[in-house]
C-alpha cells in the first residue's frame, strides 16, 4: 500500500509540475512576443502578470527579468528605464521567469524522510526563458 501511494503521489505531482511549468513557459513566450512588437517593459510584465493570475499563480510568486541585447553590444539591466532607452529594433530581448512550485501532496515530505534534506526540499524551482528580437 505505501508503494503505491508513493507511486499515485508521484503522478499527481508531476502532472501538476507539468501543467505549471508549460503555463510559466507559455507566459514567458507571450510577454517576448509583445516586447519583440514593441512593447514597452510595463506591457510585458503586465502580459506575464495577466498569464499567470488567469492560469492561478499569483504574480507575486513568480520573478521576470527582462533585458535586450544589441547588436553593438549594449545590454538592458532589466530595468524600465534601462529597457526604455536602450531596446531598440533589431534588439534581442529575454524574457526570464522563475517561480517557486510547491508540492501538492506529501511526496515531498515523505521522499525526506527516506533521503534526507537533499532528496526533493518543499518547492520545485520552474525557470522559463523566450527570446525573440524586437521589430
Amino acid at each position: 500500500m505505501p508503494l503505491l501511494l508513493f507511486l499515485v503521489f508521484g503522478i499527481i505531482d508531476f502532472g501538476w509540475m507539468l501543467m505549471k511549468a508549460n503555463l510559466v513557459n507559455n507566459a514567458a513566450r507571450d510577454a517576448a512576443r509583445v516586447a519583440s512588437l514593441s512593447g514597452t517593459y510595463e506591457q510585458v510584465d503586465q502580459t506575464v502578470d495577466s498569464g499567470l493570475a488567469a492560469a492561478g499563480i499569483s504574480p507575486s510568486d513568480v520573478t521576470v527579468l527582462i533585458t535586450c541585447t544589441n547588436g553593438d553590444g549594449t545590454t538592458c539591466d532589466g530595468s524600465a528605464s534601462s529597457f526604455a532607452s536602450r531596446a531598440v529594433s533589431g534588439s534581442t530581448v529575454t524574457v526570464t521567469l522563475s517561480y517557486d512550485h510547491p508540492w501538492l501532496t506529501p511526496l515531498g515530505a515523505t521522499c525526506d524522510l527516506v533521503g534526507g534534506d537533499s532528496c526533493v526540499g518543499d518547492t520545485i524551482v520552474l525557470e522559463r526563458t523566450a527570446t525573440m528580437v524586437r521589430e
